[in-house]
């Protein structure tokens, strides 16, 4: 699906990743929190009760949250301090978004 698709049925309806459609590398699990967190309804959606029900998905739940609030754990990419790090291919010229804030 493209980008536009995924956000018009972000709009229209309620998006669902089904088995089939799980990226290659994605566990099911993954696939499950991705679809809890794109929940329309916000009484659906995880996280609604707070932080801790989103720590306790299978997909996260053994991670060492501990360890990186005590910042134990070195990040995995960082970017450049001299660099600017936006990326500018996700600019959407055509988007009605940006032409209605657009100063």
């Amino acid at each position: 699906k493209s980008r536009k698709e995924i956000r018009d049925q972000i709009l229209a309806k309620q998006v669902q990743l089904k088995k089939h459609e799980v990226p290659e590398g994605w566990s099911l699990e993954a696939a499950d929190f991705v679809n809890k967190l794109l929940q329309r309804k916000p009484v659906n959606r995880l996280g609604l009760n707070g932080p801790s029900e989103v720590k306790s998905h299978a997909w996260i739940r053994d991670f060492p949250w501990e360890k990186l609030r005590s910042h134990q754990i070195k990040a995995p990419f960082i970017p450049s301090a001299k660099d600017d790090n936006f990326d500018y291919r996700q600019i959407n010229a055509n988007d009605a978004w940006n032409e209605a804030n657009a100063e």
